[in-house]
């Protein structure tokens, strides 16, 4: 359906990055892609009217004050924060695309619970179904945010392969400079889980997302 995405305005490199990482669900055949143009169509949706994506910092501060939380640094800082946040963060969910990395992989089924307990990783998505109080069930996936500095330690423990066809791990990966979550903090918070699960491309966490955001 790659003839869909361009007539809604997703070049084909955009195409392939999705694919890359997950954005849109899609299957080869031969040399060419097969999509599901529903999912083009939301992914389009979603990013319609988006502008740049803001740095990193700039985005975790406006989650921060979505959490309620004071948001660090200046004055102007803060007042930029706020008035991105009253745009509503459905709206907006383009530009907090660079808050992280996004790197799939898969990992045997044996240590998906380790690694959610190993100390450097916070779940979100459809890992902090739980705590986000969501009816969706999501069994053999995992999802979270890692520091930077942590990705390459959890590679080699867990025997992470990022080349398969079958990825179940989805790590969020952010800068140590801007890392936003509290040391023994171990599910990343409502606001963060929300758009996380928006930025799926399973429709059924779409919806939980929005269903989580509409709580907000």
């Amino acid at each position: 359906m790659a003839e869909a995405a361009n007539e809604l305005g997703v070049s084909d490199r955009r195409i392939r990055q999705m694919l890359a990482d997950g954005r849109i669900p899609g299957e080869r055949t031969g040399r060419s892609w097969v999509l599901e143009e529903q999912a083009v169509r939301e992914f389009a949706k979603s990013r319609s009217g988006a502008g740049r994506p803001w740095k990193p910092s700039s985005a975790w501060d406006v989650l921060a004050l979505a959490n309620g939380n004071r948001v660090p640094g200046s004055p102007i800082d803060r007042h930029r924060a706020q008035q991105r946040l009253e745009l509503g963060l459905g709206s907006i969910l383009g530009q907090l695309a660079n808050r992280a990395e996004r790197h799939w992989f898969y990992a045997h089924p044996s240590v998906l619970e380790a690694i959610l307990e190993h100390p450097g990783f916070v779940s979100s998505g459809i890992s902090a179904l739980a705590p986000s109080h969501i009816d969706l069930v999501v069994a053999d996936q995992i999802e979270g945010y890692v520091p930077e500095s942590e990705l390459a330690g959890l590679i080699d423990q867990f025997a992470l392969d990022s080349e398969s066809e079958r990825p179940n791990v989805l790590l969020r990966v952010a800068n140590d400079n801007c890392w936003p979550f509290a040391p023994l903090e171990r599910h990343a918070p409502t606001p963060v889980v929300a758009i996380d699960l928006l930025d799926s491309a399973d429709e059924r966490s779409r919806r939980a997302g929005k269903d989580l955001l509409n709580r907000l």
